[in-house]
């Protein structure tokens, strides 16, 4: 090999070993419509533009064999800034080098994305210029369709980006973990002038922006996303995981639901997606490890506790992060918290406390003093209201799935796997009644749907009732 075909080798093999996976990790990456690039021997892809990390995505579109004879379009000037930029720009892509507003050759500006192209190989251009505001789609400069008056045989892809501007904003220099989604059109043979053309892909890349695939993607403002939390109870062994992990399937095929369970499972049209890991999740599995080797009570309440109040944290970095719009939780931070007190309590709790400490966990205390005689109850309330651990989330409806500890302890055996330090019928059986007065409060002093069902029921049929519930609640409220 001569020295510039070994330089090529090495780019492309770093792009297949180094830059691709890495992309992958940092940033997911949903592909709609890769099949609109097979079979096309030389093309012309065009997109929008809101971030250095389009490059990459588009990159990572490519057949493997066509990524060394592909190359962007870029501008010189604002890579030249920094030296080493440049070098790795030059060497991942070897873009076809501009001057924006100042042609190096003022006779024929496309002088060189002609050389290229009449090379055979494939150009990358952003018809929209530079990056512009995130998020938004500028007009197209008229420079596309006065080049293409010159190819109409050469296919012209349109791609829409939506994500990478949230993923790496301009002002950043590390990557967010926010999904990005790549929407690749049918490829488009144009004629005609250069007016029509450039306003012809324009409008292109509009719809492919409008389409049924963007729309579901696009993350909604702050402002108009209202996430419910669907929490499902119950003690060990009443199937509340099982359960909740099929209703959070179903109810996804009109939905984009987010399961927070032993594990975080993402879903969309009725599937598991993958998702972005987060740290938090990670963390919450350690601790829950723990927690599950406990050998006694008093071992096991502060590892359930930094679980429940990790979980409690993964709840909000799944809303900022995931953007879903139903949240299904396999218990509830906050009304787990405060069933398993009984655990640790000789003696009952009445509704009133049990309603005032749910006040204190979620933050909404009111006019409760510090000196109110449930902190000398539940002394535990006050250390966390001190560290400012005391604004867990509330859920919007809650399905509480009954059975008798007897019944559980039955199921839990048949598992084959070690016992936890509660799983006893007398602990259950006092985790029950506590889970039924938790629910009693909710909803009479909280007016939250709550639904108990029996839990010796199929799978199917509690999945049923859970659906018909979660369903009727949600009309009744919009």
């Amino acid at each position: 090999m001569n020295k510039s075909t070994d330089i090529t080798f090495w780019a492309m093999l770093l792009h297949v070993l180094v830059l691709r996976p890495l992309v992958k990790l940092f940033s997911g990456i949903n592909v709609a419509g890769k099949e609109n690039l097979d079979h096309l021997k030389q093309y012309i892809i065009i997109a929008n533009h809101n971030s250095h990390l389009d490059i990459l995505l588009l990159f990572y579109l490519l057949p493997i064999s066509h990524i060394v004879r592909t190359h962007p379009v870029a501008d010189k000037p604002h890579f030249s800034k920094s030296r080493l930029v440049f070098r790795l720009v030059d060497f991942f892509f070897k873009p076809i080098w501009v001057t924006r507003g100042k042609p190096d050759l003022a006779d024929d500006p496309f002088r060189e994305i002609k050389r290229i192209i009449d090379a055979g190989q494939n150009v990358i251009i952003f018809p929209e210029g530079t990056r512009g505001v995130p998020g938004e789609m500028q007009h197209f400069k008229s420079g596309i369709g006065r080049l293409m008056t010159q190819y109409p045989e050469i296919p012209i892809v349109p791609v829409f980006l939506i994500g990478p501007e949230r993923a790496l904003p301009r002002a950043s220099a590390l990557l967010l973990p926010f999904w990005s989604n790549i929407i690749v059109g049918p490829p488009q043979l144009c004629i005609g002038g250069h007016r029509e053309i450039t306003h012809r892909l324009e409008n292109i890349l509009v719809e492919l922006s409008r389409s049924e695939s963007a729309r579901r993607h696009k993350r909604k403002s702050h402002e108009q996303r209202v996430v419910k939390h669907i929490a499902f109870l119950g003690i060990d062994g009443s199937g509340k995981s099982t359960t909740s992990r099929m209703v959070a399937a179903a109810i996804s095929d009109s939905s984009r639901v987010c399961l927070v369970s032993d594990e975080l499972k993402f879903f969309e049209l009725g599937r598991a997606r993958e998702i972005q890991p987060l740290i938090t999740e990670k963390l919450r599995h350690v601790i829950s490890g723990y927690a599950k080797k406990a050998k006694s009570l008093k071992l096991y309440k502060i590892p359930k506790l930094m679980e429940l109040l990790l979980r409690n944290q993964l709840l909000k970095e799944t809303e900022r992060w995931y953007s879903p719009d139903l949240i299904v939780l396999d218990g509830s931070p906050l009304l787990n918290l405060l069933a398993w007190s009984v655990l640790y309590k000789k003696d009952t709790i009445d509704q009133d406390t049990c309603s005032r400490a749910l006040a204190i966990l979620s933050g909404r205390e009111g006019n409760i003093r510090h000196d109110d005689p449930i902190f000398d109850h539940f002394p535990e309330l006050a250390h966390l209201k001190r560290l400012g651990l005391t604004k867990l989330a509330l859920p919007d409806i809650v399905v509480l799935i009954d059975l008798p500890p007897d019944v559980a302890c039955q199921r839990i055996e048949t598992r084959g796997e070690q016992k936890q330090v509660h799983e006893t019928a007398e602990k259950l059986g006092r985790l029950r009644q506590a889970y039924r007065q938790v629910c009693e409060v909710v909803q009479s002093d909280w007016h939250i749907p709550v639904e108990i069902l029996d839990g010796e029921q199929t799978r199917e049929d509690l999945c049923r009732a859970a659906i018909k519930f979660v369903k009727k609640s949600n009309d009744t409220e919009a």
